[in-house]
């Protein structure tokens, strides 16, 4: 940035200094035009007369020849003035002739021949190799007034005038870079801080940074690194409390499983092996759900990217889990009902897959062996409601919601879990608006639990006189 405004402003300088030099050119040379004439129209109203009256005498002599003060000075502008005179007289000439062109008088500072052709205007002739600029006037009387000037004149006032103006830029340039160098330095001292600051911050330092003084044209450059920064540390406050969580909940079921294992190389008894077989796969599909309701609970944390949302039938994915709990049943008895209407939401499928599976397990779960599961789907309105409702003992009003937090258990009730289950039910609904609310089943006497969505909106012609709670199957 120095350099590009040094390299501007000194082009815009030089730029300004050609036109002044073209610009004085053009002024000098007007100047001295209009001197030229005026000079001969002084010189006509000052010798016309004297010369008529030569002419009536008849003299025919040689013509006069004014003296020009031949004095001579080195240096510039007040230096060539002199009380007697000026050091540039001797550039300048002039002449008159008679109708004929007869030299009838001139200036010693000029040549002999005319100083242009006899012709009234400005002109510009080579003399024994000088160039003059001349004015020639004709006064009534038929003679001929020439004006005349060297032309160096012209190009040393114009070259003085560009050096006047050229020399102070030229000599200002240095100046401009130091001082544009010290304000642009003053003007970032904010934002080499900031820089300064993120160049020696530890990797897990991940606290705004200071905006205080930073230009204004990068605040919002430090605005959206805080912002990028406070999303990097809420993913990595994810990562470390699921890793922790992940850690504490692994340990007991992990020895658990060593133990049973030690356990059944140590016996030899075949009652007592199977009942350790037993032991080992139970512990081992407690391991196994842990670690699958720890990767759900990871996909459906606050602030993880998920996939594009779409329309998703509840309806089906219950469907579907019914009867995957159905296969999986091992000989509990289970009744497992499901309402068939059709019910969509938007929302993450995976996300919402894992809520309604989620809460179909804990009610298979906690229902007793012959007892009853009831899932129903509808529609209320803008809403889409997902009812779970099981014959187990249910959870007591005062625990209903501590059940949410993570890894919470309620002790006495005989069942095994993670604590994880309905932790991802409210994460998920925290992802997509919506609510939970757990009471007791008047049907059933358990738990039930209702869900409510945002229904996605009607596709035009679609049928809604689903709305309602349809039979059950």
């Amino acid at each position: 940035m120095l350099v590009g405004l040094i390299g501007v402003m000194s082009l815009v300088m030089l730029v300004a200094g050609a036109f002044s030099y073209l610009a004085g050119l053009q002024e000098a040379g007007e100047m001295f035009d209009a001197k030229l004439a005026h000079s001969s129209r002084v010189l006509m109203s000052l010798v016309d007369v004297p010369l008529g009256e030569l002419d009536d005498r008849g003299d025919t002599g040689e013509p006069l020849v004014v003296a020009v003060w031949q004095g001579a000075a080195q240096g510039v502008g007040e230096a060539l003035a002199f009380p007697t005179g000026h050091a540039y007289e001797t550039k300048l000439a002039f002449q008159v002739r008679d109708p004929g062109g007869r030299l009838l008088l001139r200036s010693d500072s000029g040549p002999d021949t005319a100083l242009a052709p006899l012709e009234p205007g400005f002109a510009d002739v080579v003399i024994g190799g000088e160039h003059w600029r001349s004015f020639t006037l004709r006064s009534p009387g038929g003679r001929w007034y020439q004006s005349a000037e060297l032309a160096d004149i012209r190009a040393e006032l114009a070259g003085d005038i560009a050096e006047g103006t050229l020399l102070p830029l030229l000599l200002a340039i240095p100046l401009m870079a130091l001082l544009i160098w010290a304000l642009v330095g003053w003007s970032l001292r904010g934002l080499q801080r900031v820089s300064g600051e993120v160049e020696v911050r530890a990797f897990d330092r991940l606290e705004p940074l200071q905006a205080d003084g930073v230009p204004r044209e990068v605040q919002g450059l430090v605005a959206a690194i805080n912002r990028l920064l406070a999303r990097l540390d809420a993913a990595f406050q994810r990562e470390r409390r699921f890793t922790a969580d992940a850690a504490h909940e692994l340990r007991t079921p992990v020895a658990a499983l060593r133990v049973h294992a030690e356990n059944l190389r140590g016996t030899s008894d075949a009652v007592e092996r199977a009942a350790i077989q037993r032991q080992v796969e139970a512990a081992v599909q407690r391991v196994e759900r842990l670690v699958e309701q720890l990767l759900q609970l990871s996909r459906v944390e606050p602030g993880v990217p998920g996939r594009a949302p779409r329309r998703v039938d509840l309806q089906a994915l219950a469907q579907a889990h019914v009867d995957e709990r159905r296969a999986l049943d091992g000989g509990r008895g289970l009744a497992i009902e499901l309402d068939d209407a059709n019910c969509e939401v938007t929302g993450d499928e995976a996300a919402l897959d894992a809520l309604v599976g989620n809460l179909l397990d804990n009610a298979c779960r906690y229902a007793p062996d012959g007892g009853t599961v009831r899932v129903r789907t509808l529609r209320d309105g803008d809403r889409a409601l997902l009812v779970v409702e099981d014959s187990g003992p249910g959870i007591p009003e005062d625990a209903r919601e501590r059940v949410f937090e993570r890894f919470h258990r309620e002790l006495g009730t005989g069942v095994l879990g993670s604590g994880l289950g309905l932790s991802i039910v409210r994460q998920v609904l925290d992802l997509h608006g919506g609510t939970i609310l757990l009471d007791t089943s008047p049907a059933l006497g358990g738990l039930r639990a209702t869900v409510s969505l945002p229904a996605a909106a009607p596709v035009a012609g679609q049928d809604q006189g689903n709305e309602g709670v349809p039979a059950t199957r």
